[in-house]
């Protein structure tokens, strides 16, 4: 029997990783002005947070207490009093990962100097199988449906990134091209901030940015959008510069830090989030385009078979 989408969307919540920071911190683009506040006041002072009544944290956010509750709801946590737990849990197992002068010394995630080669096998893998997981629990089915609907809509698909976030592109460009979609990705500065110039509102604009705070691709995005052209980010933070020129925003889980404000840093596991959703957006387009993409693909075959021995 096939599933309606709200039953898949609902055995999709049931299996939610544990972290409720991380869940509130990918959950709060799509929260109303009131739930926002919460989320914000409890990502931002998660320590006064857990040791709360529920009167004040309301009072806090100028919400009513029924308001927290429904936040409370809104995040899949039980009772307030467990939202409470499991904030004080994670700010417990994340002071581990912290030195004493408050400062991060990783070489990797939360790869440290006391670390085997065994632990650093475990840890890392471990990692990668939870950015995979996380990044499906985490994206917004609505969000990657209007992504593709975008990408249908569109004439050019140009893309816009810089460092190890040019994986990802790659991977777009390859993919998108073999099913008949019009792509454009320029590596120089330059030319990459002139091509913004030929965009329209038939164009659409991909800014790929773990942090969001690269510079050279939040201003693409930026004038993009003022040419007209849809404009859509795929980044791990949403409180980032890139977010305010998106109008489809796509949050990758790489935050690993639970107190206070996310860190900005550029995750190495963060790519693979970024392939993830790349990948997901077009089986998407290449299912709702079974035909036409079925036959473009056909038609660059030969291309792809000469390359191999």
């Amino acid at each position: 029997m096939i599933k309606s989408q709200t039953e898949d969307e609902t055995d999709r919540t049931q299996d939610r990783p544990e972290r409720v920071l991380a869940r509130i911190r990918w959950s709060a683009p799509y929260l109303n002005p009131a739930l926002r506040r919460i989320s914000d006041y409890v990502l931002k002072y998660p320590e006064i947070a857990k040791g709360s009544t529920i009167k004040d944290l309301a009072q806090a956010c100028e919400v009513s207490e029924s308001t927290i509750t429904r936040f409370v709801r809104t995040v899949e946590v039980p009772n307030f009093q467990q939202l409470k737990i499991r904030i004080a849990e994670e700010l417990s197992t994340d002071a581990v990962r912290i030195a004493p002068d408050g400062e991060r010394r990783l070489v990797y995630e939360d790869i440290t100097p006391a670390d085997g080669t065994a632990a650093i096998l475990d840890k890392i893998s471990g990692r990668y199988v939870a950015t995979v997981r996380d990044t499906l629990h985490g994206l917004s089915t609505r969000e990657i449906e209007r992504a593709v609907e975008a990408i249908e809509a569109c004439e050019l698909m140009a893309f816009f990134a810089l460092g190890s976030s040019i994986i990802a592109v790659e991977n777009a460009v390859m993919r998108f091209l073999r099913v008949g979609k019009q792509c454009q990705f320029f590596r120089d500065f330059s030319v990459r901030q002139i091509s913004t110039a030929t965009l329209n509102e038939k164009s659409l604009a991909i800014g790929i940015s773990n942090s969001g705070r690269t510079i050279t691709t939040t201003s693409s995005l930026q004038e993009a959008k003022k040419r007209g052209a849809t404009t859509l980010c795929i980044t791990s933070f949403p409180d980032s510069p890139i977010a305010k020129h998106a109008d489809i925003k796509l949050f990758t889980p790489t935050v690993n830090a639970a107190i206070g404000s996310a860190d900005y840093h550029e995750s190495m596991v963060s790519k693979i989030a970024q392939l993830q959703v790349i990948d997901i957006l077009y089986s998407c387009f290449a299912i709702r385009n079974y035909d036409k993409s079925i036959e473009a693909l056909a038609k660059t075959e030969i291309y792809a078979t000469n390359s191999r021995y």
